[in-house]
């Protein structure tokens, strides 16, 4: 801040020094992308920006996205990235690797994330390996804390569905849901008959039984929302809900049948998809009325609206995946093409924006947003 003199003549400028504290105070109030670029500033800012008790306070939004690649040469593990949900700047994570988490880790793939912590299943213990013990972990790349969950019978099955339920403003507390499926040989999709949830409170898995109904099938997509897990049901038009504690379970009727489900701006969204690589389609849906049930048609648009003709490196089809929604702005996360172009979609101003290719070997990517409360955890690491 200049100072000058009361004559209007322009001497020599100082500086007036602002105290820690009021800086502090000022850091806690801007965006994390800001605070990250506030570390420039000078030695003493950098400390501040750094101080976990402003960067709990400072308001969180989407920072960007993780994805994994595994190169077809070499030794084929897989590596780890991230990119600005605006695809411009340096990363806002500077080591998505995870170096901090312990050998046998690093390597794992991501299964879930939620409100910045995510669930990962390890590389070098597989469900299939005899005597593997603890294959899932929950992290937290803000505060670079772990825990290891203890095993239980659905995660030595393979290929089972865990799906992962935290709201840092409502408890430190996260629960993992392990959905328990019986085969029915008539039919080639499991059926749910329950529900073994963890909770990081108590440390252990607890058993539920399904009130969903015979022959409920749960989707792998899903959200966590007002307290609850919310899961898409393949070729129904319905979600199934379930609660933290796995005592009330429950359908909210939908339009259609729904492809990927979000929240953005305080209400549940969900997404269809038709056309299947030729002319794709999304119609956007929100449920203005949670507690009626009604849901409203927000927008509709197909790939030859959004790109004209087709981009050459999308190759024969759009093949559309829908990754995210923004928590507070109109934006629809999607891939599309052999490449796996990450690109948004602005509802409001009908425009899309490229972001960054992911490249045809990779897994989904997963939002972010930078979580750096404090957790209250057993065994904390």
């Amino acid at each position: 801040m200049e100072v000058r003199s009361r004559s209007g003549r322009n001497p020599h400028p100082r500086v007036v020094r602002l105290p820690d504290e009021l800086v502090a105070e000022i850091l806690a109030r801007v965006p994390y992308r800001s605070l990250c670029r506030f570390k420039l500033v000078s030695r003493s800012w950098r400390g501040l920006s750094s101080d976990p008790a402003v960067r709990r306070r400072c308001p969180q939004t989407l920072a960007g996205f993780f994805f994994t690649t595994t190169p077809l040469s070499g030794p084929h593990r897989r590596v780890r990235h991230f990119v600005n949900a605006s695809g411009r700047g340096a990363p806002m994570v500077n080591d998505p690797s995870l170096a901090f988490l312990p050998p046998g880790h690093r390597d794992a793939c991501f299964v879930d994330s939620c409100n910045g912590i995510f669930l990962c299943r390890r590389e070098d213990d597989t469900p299939s390996r005899v005597g593997s013990r603890y294959p899932y972990f929950v992290c937290n790349p803000a505060t670079e804390k772990w825990i290891d969950l203890p095993d239980t019978e659905v995660t030595s099955k393979p290929s089972p569905t865990l799906r992962l339920g935290f709201d840092p403003a409502v408890s430190s507390h996260f629960r993992v849901f392990a959905l328990v499926k019986a085969q029915n040989p008539f039919e080639l999709r499991d059926q749910v008959t329950g529900t073994e949830i963890y909770s990081s409170d108590t440390g252990a898995w607890t058993y539920r039984q399904s009130e969903w109904g015979d022959g409920t099938v749960a989707g792998c997509d899903s959200v966590f929302f007002c307290g609850t897990m919310h899961f898409i049901s393949p070729g129904s038009s319905s979600l199934l809900t379930v609660d933290t504690d796995g005592r009330t379970w429950g359908k909210i009727p939908t339009p259609r049948d729904f492809d990927f489900i979000g929240v953005s701006q305080g209400h549940l969204y969900a997404v269809h998809l038709s056309g299947r690589g030729k002319d794709d389609r999304l119609s956007i849906w929100v449920l203005e009325d949670y507690a009626g049930q009604q849901w409203i048609k927000k927008h509709a648009v197909s790939a030859r609206q959004m790109f004209g003709t087709r981009p050459r490196s999308f190759g024969d089809s759009y093949s559309f995946k829908v990754q995210a929604i923004h928590p507070e702005h109109s934006l629809i996360f999607l891939t599309a093409g052999k490449l796996s172009s990450l690109m948004s979609y602005d509802m409001d101003k009908k425009r899309v924006r490229f972001i960054w290719t992911l490249g045809e070997n990779n897994e989904p990517a997963y939002p972010y947003v930078p979580c750096f409360s404090d957790w209250q955890l057993p065994g904390q690491h």
